[in-house]
């Protein structure tokens, strides 16, 4: 090979491997990682400063692309050579094949993943897994905290965006239920805005993870007993029937108040009936995981019991237990059954724990 040659041939090689490096991202600093710069940024929000908040947010968001950038990057300059693609796309092949190669970095990367969320997630399939961190370049958590910071701004429009952009990429939270949180910041937006398309589909949306809230046939079950007159029932009705419920009890609350208000008396009912299930089912679980020897015999003597407990009473009062409970006697009153409203009523003014709603039934019984 003459000089000419052997010039060009390092020329090339220096012009690839120069043409390599630049494409390789830089590694992200652990100082400035993600989830750091976001708990400051939560940190400056809690002490009300909003626009050292707002800047440390959209530095989260950069840092994150930074990471999934470089996890990218990572992951396909192991999973490129012909002898790792020759195996498949079976975590188990080509996990084997990356430690015979030391692939260290891709190795932890692509366990870190499935054990996070199984192996199921990505369908067995290490592209689908490498997609997903493609994708996984978004930050809802900071858009959140956003939207919360344009919200308090009254830059409502603005607080709504960021709110639907966490929401649609709710995949990629590191704690799925923040979902919840996103959802009832739409709701109480969209209640301040008086934007009541926006706030009864957020209502919706939170509800539709609710299967008793879809059964219609639970639903039927449950009005009939309320729209038969038998004053029996206030004490069958708890008997019946159980629905258990991760989130959507406020979100019962307010659609039941929301409907009430259009004059949808049915839902509103519905509604109220349903927190009612929702919150006892939830109260007597935690009732007889404590007292092993108790089981329900009346509405008014499960009221009762719920006062020997203060954790109990401030739940139920933070998650508006109690005015659902009087709600749905009261809408079962308005809609013509007054024989088992009033004993609803009777077994609140005797039995519920909480002196307000004690007078209210005394005052619906006059």
């Amino acid at each position: 090979m003459n000089i000419r040659k052997i010039f060009c041939v390092c020329a090339v090689s220096l012009a690839v491997s120069v043409a390599f490096a630049a494409k390789a991202p830089k590694h992200p600093d652990a100082k400035n990682v993600s989830w750091r710069v976001l708990e400051n940024a939560q940190v400056a929000y809690d002490a009300a400063k909003y626009g050292e908040a707002l800047n440390l947010a959209n530095k989260a968001k950069e840092s994150r692309k930074a990471e999934v950038e470089w996890e990218n990057y990572i992951l396909e300059s192991a999973l490129s050579p012909l002898a790792v693609r020759r195996v498949g796309d079976f975590f188990n092949d080509v996990l084997n094949i990356l430690r015979e190669r030391d692939e260290t970095e891709a190795i932890s990367l692509i366990e870190r993943y499935t054990n996070l969320h199984g192996e199921a997630f990505y369908h067995n399939s290490v592209s689908e897994l490498v997609a997903w961190v493609k994708a996984k370049a978004v930050y809802p958590e900071a858009d959140f905290l956003i939207g919360k910071i344009y919200q308090l701004e009254g830059e409502f429009h603005t607080a709504y965006n960021f709110y639907e952009k966490a929401r649609t990429e709710r995949e990629f939270l590191e704690i799925p239920d923040t979902h919840y949180d996103i959802l009832y910041a739409m709701v109480n937006l969209a209640r301040e805005e008086k934007n009541y398309k926006n706030y009864e589909e957020a209502l919706v949306l939170i509800l539709d993870s609710d299967e008793n809230f879809k059964d219609k046939k639970f639903q039927n079950a449950f009005m009939r007993i309320l729209k038969t007159p038998n004053a029996n029932n206030v004490d069958r009705f708890f008997l019946l029937f159980r629905a258990n419920s991760k989130a959507s009890l406020e979100a019962l609350y307010e659609y039941g108040n929301f409907r009430y208000k259009t004059g949808d008396l049915d839902s509103a009912l519905m509604a109220s009936a349903l927190g009612s299930i929702e919150a006892f089912t939830h109260i007597f679980e935690t009732i007889c995981e404590r007292d092993t020897s108790y089981s329900y015999s009346t509405f008014s003597n499960f009221l009762k019991k719920c006062g020997e407990y203060d954790d109990i009473l401030s739940w139920c009062e933070s998650h508006y237990v109690w005015e659902i409970m009087f709600q749905m006697a009261d809408r079962v009153r308005e809609s013509g059954n007054t024989v088992l409203a009033d004993s609803f009523f009777k077994a609140i003014k005797k039995s519920m724990p909480d002196e307000y709603w004690q007078a209210e039934a005394a005052s619906k019984l006059r």
